[in-house]
Parts: structure tokens; C-alpha cells; sequence
């Protein structure tokens, strides 16, 4: 993959973002108001520690995929290329982005099936943690620890090769 520009590179994540986190946000807010103002009724009733144990879980699986891709964000440093830097951290935002994308979906689903607006409030924790890894051209720019000229190339937006 051979971005042009960082601007090219940056609209790309953050279309990939972007739409993966609009549907799940959708169902979240439309399931939230039905449960709260329509008294919705839940496909099986749930047991407190069943309820517990899926919140901590599914919040301590995304604060381990965001610390894990925090981590190895980190280490892109290692490559000289600025277009092989760029590739890399796509790939991997691809797969937190992605993972992220798929504990939305099952948590927006554990709201609907079990109508507990605690579901809603485990969404908002990802959107959380989304949110503090959303790419902008400053935090990429320190992320790759680019020389003088690369930085300027790519904090103006200019042609990368």
C-alpha cells in the first residue's frame, strides 16, 4: 500500500474508523432510548453475575487490545522508510479498529438481548478507548519520530516521495 501524502494516509484511517464506529453507535443510542423510554423487553432475563462477569470481561479485552496496540504503535519507530512506517501502523489500526468494531457488535447485541442499558455504558467505554487513539496528523507525526524533513513533508501535507 503507497500513500501520496499524509493526507491521503490520514483520510484513509479515518474513513476505516469512521465507519466502523457509526453502525454500532446507531444501534447502541436506538437501543438505549427503547430501553429506557419504551420499557423494551428483554429476550431472557439475566442474572446478576452473568451481567457482572460480561461487562468486566469484554471491558478488560479492550483495555488489553488498546494497551497492546498502544504498545505496538510504539515500535514502528524501528523502520527507516516513512512509507513503510505508514503501511505498518495501517495494518495494525486495521486490526484494532477492526476487533474493536467486533466487541461493539457484541455488545450492542448483549443490549438488545438482555435490555440492560449497562451494555450502553460498556459502548461507551470503547468509544472511549477509541476515541484516545483516533489518528491525527500531529500524534502520527511524533508516533513515527520523523526527520526534520519528512516531518515538514508530512505536517504540510506535501507529496511524501
Amino acid at each position: 500500500m503507497n500513500f501520496t501524502s499524509s493526507q491521503v494516509f490520514i483520510n484513509k484511517l479515518n474513513n476505516l474508523f469512521n465507519g466502523l464506529i457509526a453502525l454500532p453507535l446507531l444501534l447502541v443510542g436506538y437501543g438505549y432510548l427503547e430501553i429506557t423510554y419504551r420499557d423494551w423487553e428483554a429476550v431472557m432475563s439475566i442474572d446478576n453475575a452473568i451481567l457482572i462477569s460480561t461487562i468486566v470481561g469484554m471491558g478488560a479485552l479492550v483495555s488489553y487490545l488498546s494497551l497492546r496496540f498502544k504498545k505496538e504503535s510504539r515500535n514502528l519507530t524501528v523502520f527507516d522508510d516513512i512509507q513503510v512506517k505508514m503501511e505498518a501502523y495501517y495494518r495494525l489500526a486495521s486490526f484494532y479498529y477492526w476487533s474493536v468494531f467486533a466487541l461493539s457488535i457484541t455488545t450492542t447485541a448483549l443490549l438488545f438481548f438482555f435490555a440492560h442499558v449497562a451494555y450502553a455504558v460498556l459502548y461507551a467505554f470503547i468509544l472511549f478507548w477509541m476515541s484516545v487513539f483516533r489518528p491525527t496528523v500531529r500524534s502520527l507525526t511524533d508516533l513515527f519520530a520523523l526527520e526534520d524533513e519528512e516531518k515538514r513533508k508530512f505536517l504540510k501535507n506535501e507529496p511524501l516521495n
